[in-house]
């Protein structure tokens, strides 16, 4: 993404599988591209919408392509949907659930130090992620493990229109419907029941609650996931780092940094633009799929002095989680909870190292995220407090 920024910061491009989109990769471009209301995310504006994907089904197309829901949405339908979840998702609320984001680390902690050694996806970061955003969308045990299997596989999927694919969404809806229709007759404390009483009330429709509720799953265990682990393969890279998230006036700083270094999403969500627009030197032209590079925005060099270090000290600005009326909802909770899993990791585990070189790890993930496979690790553990290990 640099070299495509160094080349021209807003270009067309051809994307795997062939379809021509117009790439952002300039860090004041992207400003623009991210404010702009004719970079439409409800690609059914379109004068001709089945022209946004070229008539066909993409990789990673799922958020834009299917359901009704605050990615795909625009104007006052996401403004009405927002409303519903502000409260919910606010710094306020996403504080509150602290002390069960640092027992869960522990919890998760005290087995891979039991073990000596682990994988940061599938031992940490995943499980932290997937027991927290359950818990504050009040998804019962249950049925959670096949939904996370459900979910991962097709967000993932290559090709979004084979039969395997749609006997997992199926599959995926159905279990919803069902944790939904239980939650209908179970209220609780929890968001799904908010979305429930918003439906009950006209201001959300069934159609919206079922895709809120799983793109708000899906975007609590799969971003985090990544930001975790990318953000703990970083300070392992920068020995000097380690310390640093043990100091608690530190560690959110360095948690910004680590955003705008590692954002999980190597580029936002889809665009469509609505008319001619200018950006930059080139116009980009009605109806073209528009991508805007995160990546490449947060390491603009104008925006960034020497934007590959690690300076905890910068004032913010990174384009991690968007920005304007499309910010990240979930902020606030992913930034909590990325804080505490990475202090209590090192904190508890300060001699953390690879078990491979780190050219051998592996990412997923075509274009929107870009997450480790695996990040196998050994520890020697520092005794936690109470534990007596």
């Amino acid at each position: 993404m640099t070299a495509l920024r160094e080349r021209a910061p807003v270009q067309q491009v051809v994307l795997p599988g062939g379809l021509i989109a117009w790439l952002v990769t300039g860090g004041s471009q992207a400003r623009e591209a991210l404010a702009d209301p004719r970079l439409a995310y409800d690609m059914r504006r379109l004068a001709d919408p089945r022209h946004g994907f070229g008539g066909r089904r993409y990789p990673d197309d799922l958020f834009a392509a299917e359901g009704r829901h605050l990615l795909n949405s625009d104007g006052s339908d996401h403004r009405r949907l927002r409303s519903v979840l502000a409260p919910l998702l606010s710094k306020a609320a996403a504080q509150r659930w602290r002390p069960y984001v640092e027992a869960t680390c522990t919890a998760l902690l005290d087995a891979m130090a039991v073990a000596g050694q682990g994988d940061l996806v599938t031992g940490y970061a995943r499980p932290l992620a997937v027991r927290l955003t359950a818990a504050v969308l009040g998804i019962p045990a249950g049925p959670l493990p096949r939904l996370t299997e459900l979910t991962l596989a097709v967000i993932g999927a290559g090709d979004p229109e084979t039969p395997a694919v749609g006997r997992r969404k199926a599959e995926l809806f159905g279990l919803w419907a069902r944790i939904i229709g239980a939650k209908a007759r179970e209220p609780a404390d929890d968001v799904l029941t908010r979305l429930v009483l918003a439906r009950e009330e006209g201001h959300v429709t069934a159609e919206e609650l079922l895709s809120v509720a799983w793109g708000l799953f899906s975007g609590g265990i799969s971003p985090t996931t990544t930001l975790i682990t990318s953000g703990a393969v970083e300070i392992m890279r920068n020995p000097g780092l380690r310390g640093d998230m043990g100091e608690e006036d530190i560690a959110g700083q360095l948690t910004e940094e680590l955003l705008r270094l590692v954002s999980p999403f190597l580029v936002s969500t889809w665009r469509f633009a609505l008319d001619d627009i200018p950006l930059g030197p080139t116009v980009i032209p009605q109806g073209s799929v528009v991508l805007i590079a995160l990546n490449a925005a947060n390491r603009d060099p104008a925006h960034f002095p020497h934007p590959d270090a690690v300076d905890h000290h910068r004032s913010g600005g990174h384009l991690s989680f968007g920005l304007g009326a499309h910010y990240c909802p979930g902020a606030p909770l992913a930034r909590l909870q990325a804080t505490a899993a990475l202090t209590a990791l090192f904190t508890r585990f300060p001699s953390l190292r690879l078990t491979v070189p780190e050219t051998a790890l592996r990412r997923k993930g075509l274009l929107v995220e870009h997450g480790y496979q695996s990040v196998p690790v050994h520890m020697r553990s520092t005794p936690a407090v109470g534990t007596g290990t």
